[in-house]
């Protein structure tokens, strides 16, 4: 289970991971290529400051061979270089371009007039200008200070918050784990312990019948003993087609979940084919003559069956059934239940420790509780030892359903 859990929690941090490094790769992305595009806009502006400049030192017919200039501002400002170059002057020119791009570069800004470029950490544009004062090139190159400081501000709160997001993934995913890893651990443990007990109780039937009919073939034997061997394998046999047919009920009550099988049971209608055993007595309190619930007839049989065999095994007095509005009570002056026996009183094959003298298998109160349940009821046990049990089967809210007010408001 702790496997499991570790998996989980790898691939929850996993997935959380991927997900943070998506969303950061597109904001550094998107954050690179707004600073470089704020760059050029101001190279661009520049650019256009320098020729403007150029061109009215240049009116007075005074001639610049290479004209420089250099500003300096603060480590988070821009640092740019600009550069005029007399284009009229070829070979020159083609020399100071090629310290800045490539021949390819150099034939692209002369037959676009304009060329955006990078050279080393710096961002540069130039800019031919055609006049007929003489034809110039204007170069302003801009060092990306900014762009690097705000690379690495954006990557120290990527750090930052990938480490808090994994923290807290880690947490949340090792809580969420815990809690459900526990649950899942509780329900295979309940698993495994009821296979067991299903095997162990099929297997000891199979025990019996198997050893009778050895000990019936050891020798031969007269009519009378042959019988009472057959007598035995029937009642063994008759004991594991009982505990078969509570598995088969467990499992429909597990899985009868859509409710296309559920019809309306008239709950005095149905609690009276129990009262043919004449130690069992119905009571009907005014007004629960036409209560009613939707459900399946075979597995509310079966499953009221088995408390009231529970009450008429472990008790020798007269057995109680009541019908109410919320509830239907089954109550016994019997043997009673141990208080620290009955939270565990529905779990399969669980059987108190004052019935180990009857016969059973501990599956129908468990089979009961599940029944009761797809119903919308709840269990409810009150139990003294030597003085009796109570099982009282109550809607979890409101009360029963009545088929007389239903035919009024019709």
């Amino acid at each position: 289970m702790l496997k499991i859990a570790h998996k989980i929690i790898f691939i929850y941090s996993a997935i959380t991971l991927c997900a943070i490094g998506m969303v950061f790769a597109v904001l550094w992305y998107w954050m690179s290529d707004y600073a470089d595009n704020l760059y050029y806009s101001f190279l661009e502006e520049r650019a256009e400051l320098i020729a403007q400049k150029n061109l009215e030192r240049c009116s007075g017919n005074r001639v610049y061979d290479i004209y420089m200039e250099h500003r300096t501002d603060t480590v988070t400002k821009p640092v740019s270089s600009q550069i005029v170059l007399d284009a009229d002057k070829a070979e020159a020119t083609r020399k100071a371009l090629l310290r800045f791009m490539s021949p390819t570069q150099i034939e692209r800004l002369k037959s676009h007039g304009e060329l955006k470029f990078k050279n080393g950490d710096n961002l540069g544009i130039a800019v031919y200008y055609p006049k007929p004062e003489g034809n110039f090139i204007v170069i302003v190159m801009l060092n990306r200070h900014l762009g690097e400081y705000l690379h690495r501000q954006m990557g120290y709160w990527i750090i930052g918050v990938t480490t808090l997001c994994l923290l807290i993934v880690i947490l949340a995913s090792r809580l969420y784990t815990q809690r459900h890893i526990d649950t899942l651990h509780e329900a295979y443990q309940r698993e495994k312990q009821f296979v067991h007990h299903a095997s162990h109780e099929l297997n000891n039937p199979l025990t019996a019948i198997q050893g009778e009919c050895e000990i019936a073939l050891m020798k031969k034997r007269d009519a009378a003993d042959y019988e009472e061997s057959l007598h035995r394998i029937e009642q063994e046999a008759l004991r594991m087609s009982q505990t078969i047919k509570q598995l088969l009920y467990l499992s429909m009550a597990m899985n009868e979940s859509d409710g296309e099988s559920r019809e309306r049971i008239i709950w005095k209608d149905f609690l009276g084919q129990f009262t043919t055993n004449e130690r069992i007595c119905l009571h009907i309190l005014p007004g629960c003559g036409n209560c009613y619930i939707l459900a399946n007839p075979y597995l509310l049989k079966m499953a009221v069956s088995n408390i009231v065999r529970n009450a008429l095994k472990y008790s020798s007095d007269e057995v109680t059934i009541t019908l109410g509005e919320k509830s239907v009570e089954i109550k016994d002056k019997g043997i009673g239940i141990p208080q620290s026996d009955i939270p565990y009183i529905s779990q399969p094959f669980y059987r108190a420790a004052n019935t180990r003298s009857f016969q059973g298998n501990g599956i129908g109160m468990s089979l009961a509780v599940k029944i009761f349940k797809l119903y919308g009821m709840v269990v409810k046990i009150e139990s003294k030892e030597r003085a009796g049990t109570a099982i009282i089967l109550r809607l979890a809210h409101g009360k029963f359903a009545n088929a007389a007010d239903n035919e009024k408001n019709a």
